[in-house]
């Protein structure tokens, strides 16, 4: 009998750190998110982002603490488990008394192979039992698949030596959009700045939730569907190729290019799904900030390990 689970299967390596280098040759860790100096690219521009991220509230729900039925079928499971043992025991006793008698070793083998087999079967729709009966809370998918989505992309990143800083709010919300198409968007926003970014950038991510009960509602983000938001700030260095004049506008009205339609496919997932995409981009420096926002889902989204048939 296999079992899976759901948590070793999403588990990916942590997020990409970046690296310094004294003089001296000693390395030192550069956090992206919390240096504050200048020469820190995307440090200012990041900060539009806003501050203050709530931390989801849920609790998970009570559970059952007394069940009677598992007791009794766990007592009746035993005493099964031993007389299926005992004959096992006993036909592998007269097996060896009668070793050489070829069609009664047939016989006993085929005997203790179909007792393994009834108790392997009842083991396994315990098991089944236990996990369809077992929820577990759904959390935290958002920055989940945001190291997917990195670690799928590794091979590009790296080929453009290009710099990765992530800082995720801990225990984030749901979002009630589907878990692939929050995979879309995060992965078509990295393909973005990864073209738009020149050798050797930066890209950042910074991830947080907002509670309309402590920040007041965004009147682009239905109210009516959810209490807030989580917002996905992405800042790169490196002036894209193709800047759409206004994401708001569709395809046609805007000059024509390839990589500007990355973002229209972002923007309309997230608008079918009450959500928001903002564009900002300071010539200066050069430094683009794409904001994504995902409405949050307030109900409890649970999901169940996969049984075994």
């Amino acid at each position: 009998m296999q079992t899976n689970s759901f948590a070793e299967k999403n588990k990916k390596p942590p997020f990409l750190k970046v690296i310094d280098e004294k003089a001296d040759g000693t390395q030192i860790e550069n956090d992206f998110f919390e240096t504050e100096k200048e020469d820190n690219p995307l440090d200012s521009f990041l900060k539009k982002a806003g501050s203050g991220p709530t931390v989801s509230q849920e609790k998970d729900p009570p559970r059952d603490q007394d069940n009677p039925f598992m007791s009794s079928f766990l007592v009746e499971l035993i005493r099964s488990i031993k007389n299926t043992l005992i004959s096992i025991k006993n036909t592998s006793a007269l097996s060896a008394d009668r070793f050489n008698d070829a069609e009664f070793r047939k016989v006993a083998q085929k005997s203790i192979t179909e007792d393994i087999r009834q108790i392997d079967s009842v083991l396994n729709s315990l098991l089944n039992y236990i996990h369809i009966n077992s929820p577990i809370i759904k959390s935290n998918t958002l920055s989940i698949i945001l190291e997917q989505v990195l670690d799928a992309n590794q091979k590009q990143i790296q080929g453009k030596k290009i710099k990765i800083f992530t800082k995720c709010e801990k225990d984030l919300p749901e979002t009630f959009i589907h878990d692939e198409q929050v995979r879309f968007v995060l992965n078509s926003i990295l393909q973005y700045a990864t073209l738009s970014t020149p050798p050797g950038g930066t890209i950042g991510f910074l991830i947080k939730s907002f509670s309309f009960h402590n920040g007041g509602p965004d009147k682009q983000i239905s109210p009516q569907r959810n209490g807030g938001y989580i917002e996905a700030a992405v800042g790169f260095v490196g002036k894209p190729s193709d800047p759409p004049k206004n994401v708001g506008e569709s395809p046609a009205t805007q000059e024509q290019g390839a990589t500007k339609l990355i973002l229209e496919l972002v923007r309309e997932i997230l608008q079918s799904n009450h959500g928001r995409m903002t564009y900002e981009v300071d010539p200066k420096k050069p430094r683009t900030l794409i904001t994504l926002r995902f409405p949050i889902e307030r109900r409890t989204v649970v999901y169940y390990e996969p049984i075994s048939i």
